[in-house]
């Protein structure tokens, strides 16, 4: 739809602009530390970090039934920004501009009721969220959508070129990452850490099939996940493990489709 066919109340909170003062809070000692650089843990105590939006305080200014219709009109918007997790730009990335942001189908997964046989064996109603209809079939792509969201957001202002993007993986993660990295396959290159052994060929062929270069180190996940968290250290490095804090803030989307979904 067009935003001339919604109500008048609503149209100016349809399409979103940049907004917000987000920073890396370190959940260890508290310490705040700008997002014009790459940190996936805290500088002093080495703790992970989180993402803030210092004044999200602004989102009470609008009542919680506003806040329903927008998140209900904006869903029928042809607007391909707004077609997956950011549908929720205000709580995830409200820095972002819209051009920016990565959307490869990523989000909006259908919530499915359970069998009868199945609710009165837990007592309840249940659901399903299928997350296996994502572009790489798994949920890590909401984290990805907004952590190369953010590496776009980066290059796009200036503060990133030539970026390597570097996962440690057996699996999930490593199709989402480089997936994402092949879509901006003009700035970002794409490294995927694999355990020697550990890793069937249908694991295998989903990050080769995007163009990574996979490594296979002598090990387990953790000796791969050493090598990568010390690539971020010393070089100009995208680590996309959950160590990244834009991967948790993707993945949060999770949790307002489902509040969406159940009104």
């Amino acid at each position: 739809m067009r935003i001339e066919n919604f109500p008048e109340n609503i149209r100016p909170y349809l399409i979103p602009h940049p907004e917000g003062e987000m920073v890396y809070r370190c959940l260890g000692c508290s310490e705040t530390f700008g997002i014009g650089a790459l940190h996936y843990v805290c500088p002093h105590c080495r703790q992970v970090l989180l993402i803030e939006d210092l004044t999200s305080s602004r989102l009470k200014e609008r009542s919680s039934l506003t806040w329903h219709q927008i998140f209900d009109y904006r869903k029928m918007l042809n607007h391909p920004a707004l077609k997956g997790i950011y549908r929720y730009h205000e709580f995830i990335g409200p820095i972002l501009p819209l051009d920016s942001i990565i959307y490869l189908g990523e989000g909006g997964t259908p919530l499915i009721e359970s069998n009868q046989l199945l609710q009165e064996r837990v007592g309840l109603k249940l659901y399903f969220k299928n997350e296996g209809q994502n572009p790489s079939a798994s949920f890590k792509d909401r984290g990805m959508a907004s952590a190369f969201s953010y590496l776009s957001y980066m290059i796009q202002t200036g503060r990133l070129t030539d970026i390597l993007a570097v996962c440690a993986s057996t699996g999930d993660t490593s199709a989402a990452a480089a997936l994402y990295a092949a879509y901006m396959s003009q700035s970002i290159k794409s490294a995927v850490l694999l355990p020697h052994g550990k890793v069937t060929p249908q694991q295998l062929s989903q990050p080769l099939g995007s163009g990574a270069r996979v490594f296979e180190i002598p090990g387990v996940f953790d000796d791969c996940m050493k090598v990568v968290e010390r690539l971020s250290e010393t070089y100009q490095v995208a680590l996309l493990n959950s160590k990244n804090a834009w991967r948790i803030l993707g993945q949060e989307s999770y949790a307002y489709e489902i509040a969406q979904d159940f009104d």
